[in-house]
């Protein structure tokens, strides 16, 4: 929570990838979703330190996985932004200023 507004992650995982959708309780609350997206170079070169020469780290599975979120993104008209080259706090800065929520200071 910062400047009270309360945020949640929701990650995709390689198992959601046969049958990507919105799980119900995100489809309730779809007004509310911001996507996130990444270059899958850079998710490449993430998922290498993490877990090296697999699968999941593969450049093929990153670019297919980072296609068929933002294909999904896209179907569900949920906005969202790429994050590759942005720290935290430029994206809550970014996402703030795309969906017109106000900052309370405290």
């Amino acid at each position: 929570m910062q400047f009270g507004i309360k945020a949640a992650n929701y990650p995709f995982t390689e198992d959601d990838m046969d049958n990507l959708r919105l799980p119900e309780a995100l489809k309730r609350n779809k007004h509310k979703l911001f996507g996130l997206t990444i270059n899958p170079d850079r998710l490449h070169e993430i998922r290498e330190c993490r877990l090296g020469n697999s699968r999941y780290s593969s450049l093929r599975q990153c670019r297919l996985e980072v296609s068929e979120v933002e294909m999904l993104y896209k179907k569900e008209r949920i906005p969202f932004v790429n994050t590759t080259y942005h720290s935290v706090e430029e994206i809550a800065t970014k996402i703030l200023d795309k969906t017109g929520l106000k900052r309370h200071m405290f």
